[in-house]
């Protein structure tokens, strides 16, 4: 079912799909638990599905739930903790929590640095996410060296000529 979804998600049918993934949480909650790891893909993608339908308190909610399934399954400091903090961090900076957003991409980005290298590719999307909210607060000169170690990171992967 939660397949399903993400396919009538995809093809735009953000209500149909949304009624489809509320019922695969249902059926996964119900079998399982709230807070068993087998519920995480779905609520995730409900919350996605939130967030592209501008319903940013709702996806907050799911995602915080995530993070905490997340970190009581795998550890506070686990790639997939980041990877979901890094969801709610954008939900939270999209409704102007600016500080608590960046709390929140500066612990994603930590975790990530943690695991992998400081110029590795996964480290990517927070790192910019991290330096357009740090532009949004007219904080240029950070968010200027926070692009351009993107920059460099995307050099090193894909190349100077690389469209990235």
């Amino acid at each position: 079912l939660n397949n399903l979804s993400t396919i009538v998600h995809y093809q735009g049918d953000y209500d149909k799909a949304k009624v489809l993934y509320q019922r695969a949480l249902r059926i996964m909650q119900k079998h399982y638990s709230e807070d068993h790891v087998q519920v995480l893909s779905t609520l995730n993608n409900l919350a996605t599905l939130l967030q592209h339908q501008e319903e940013y308190d709702q996806a907050k909610v799911l995602y915080q739930r995530a993070v905490h399934i997340k970190q009581k399954h795998y550890g506070a400091d686990h790639v997939e903790v980041a990877f979901t903090l890094n969801n709610l961090s954008t939900i939270v900076h999209y409704q102007g929590d600016y500080d608590k957003a960046k709390v929140l991409y500066q612990r994603a980005l930590r975790i990530m640095q943690k695991h992998y290298s400081e110029d590795h590719v996964q480290v990517l999307s927070i790192l910019n996410n991290l330096a357009t909210l740090l532009q949004h607060q007219e904080e240029y000169d950070q968010a200027k060296v926070l692009y351009q170690r993107a920059v460099h990171i995307k050099q090193k992967h894909y190349g100077a000529d690389h469209v990235e």
